[in-house]
């Protein structure tokens, strides 16, 4: 289960990304880790980014 305030600054994290404000490397690293032990946040990750980031996986 994900803590209200790591899932406060997780949404934080995808606002700037779906905005394309600026994040930072660290802020990178800490979401692709959650999104290794968490499904919810991967799918989380998978509506921010959109179909064009699960395409560039794909390639």
């Amino acid at each position: 289960m994900i803590s209200s305030q790591t899932r406060i600054r997780i949404k934080n994290i995808l606002y700037r990304l779906e905005t394309n404000q600026v994040v930072t490397l660290e802020e990178r690293i800490f979401l692709n880790k959650l999104s290794s032990v968490s499904p919810l946040v991967s799918e989380w990750i998978s509506s921010a980014l959109g179909a064009e980031a699960s395409s560039i996986d794909s390639d």
